[in-house]
């Protein structure tokens, strides 16, 4: 009897997609942040540290479960995180962010291919 994996690879896009969306919003704030879009670094603080927790939620599920993508989410995690530590943001770091989130994006795609 053949198994339906059908729940398995949803549940996966889920993952992935849930993921994707905390690391725009995380990315949004580390931008708003550098560009001292907020009215100060408190609430600036308190921004980063939402998104954070968002991303690193979605990320343990990715994780967690070492398939796929796995190590382009981690690889744009890392990214994210060093936006966060710059003074200002800049292009050149937003196209590195843009090009880790589309190296993200291939990988998932290709592990939903395969499931």
């Amino acid at each position: 009897m053949a198994q339906d994996w059908t729940a398995v690879y949803l549940a996966h896009r889920e993952t992935y997609a849930a993921f994707l969306t905390a690391v725009d919003a995380e990315a949004r704030v580390a931008w708003r942040r550098g560009r001292g879009e907020y009215e100060d670094e408190q609430q600036a603080l308190a921004a980063v540290d939402a998104a954070f927790t968002k991303t690193q939620a979605s990320f343990n599920m990715i994780d967690l479960d070492a398939v796929g993508a796995a190590p382009a989410a981690s690889a744009l995690v890392e990214w994210i995180r060093a936006m966060h530590e710059a003074s200002n943001e800049t292009a050149d770091a937003w196209e590195e962010f843009m090009q880790r989130r589309r190296a993200f994006v291939e990988a998932a795609r290709e592990d939903l291919r395969v499931r």
